[in-house]
């Protein structure tokens, strides 16, 4: 499995696209404002992309989905609880974050707690990890998980946007990352990528986890 991880520096996001060596076809996990690199790249790879899968609704994940999808075809993917809240994204929330209008896809495909998906030749299984939000989720593919705002390196996501949930995000962290393999790489929403045993033993906010 390869991965290529975009940041965004205007919100320091990190968007991945993964593919198989054997494939010509390849997934983009969260797509943030900077979406021209992503283009660049599946060009210059010669690689198809199948579908953007959406940790969560937040707008620094989901700016540059719309235009994706248009401009590739990608089916988009998203929990349900996180797509009424894209739909119906308040614009002082934008207007917070300094975005004037944020577009949405046409179709959201559904996300649920145990799912698999097999897209561009790869096994990719759902968890339902609320917390940061209601409809936020991880994606594990192989021996990696790409788990958005919940789990960073030595940090935590934010719990207090609407929503967000202390309880919740620390029960996803020990319920459904942390019974990974230790060897789990984490590949976060923000910052750089970590693994289950160093964050199962360190992560000050996890500590009594």
């Amino acid at each position: 499995m390869n991965v290529q991880t975009f940041t965004d520096y205007s919100f320091g996001t990190n968007n991945y696209l993964v593919w198989e060596d054997s494939q010509k076809s390849a997934v983009l996990i969260d797509a943030g404002p900077a979406i021209q690199p992503v283009y660049d790249s599946l060009k210059a790879k010669g690689l198809k992309l199948e579908a953007i899968l959406l940790t969560h609704g937040h707008p620094d994940h989901v700016l540059g989905a719309a235009a994706l999808a248009e401009e590739t075809g990608a089916d988009v993917y998203l929990h349900e609880y996180d797509a009424v809240m894209v739909k119906s994204m308040p614009a002082g929330f934008l207007s917070m974050l300094g975005i004037d209008k944020m577009d949405v896809p046409d179709e959201l495909k559904p996300l649920e707690d145990g799912q698999v998906l097999d897209i561009a030749g790869m096994s990719i299984k759902v968890l339902h990890t609320p917390g940061h939000s209601p409809g936020s989720v991880s994606f594990v593919i192989d021996d990696a998980v790409f788990d958005g705002d919940l789990v960073f390196r030595s940090s935590i996501g934010r719990t207090d946007f609407p929503g967000g949930d202390f309880d919740a995000l620390a029960s996803s962290a020990r319920e459904k990352i942390f019974t990974l393999p230790p060897e789990t790489k984490i590949f976060p929403g923000h910052m750089g990528p970590t693994d289950v045993a160093w964050e199962k033993k360190t992560n000050p906010f996890l500590a009594d986890l």
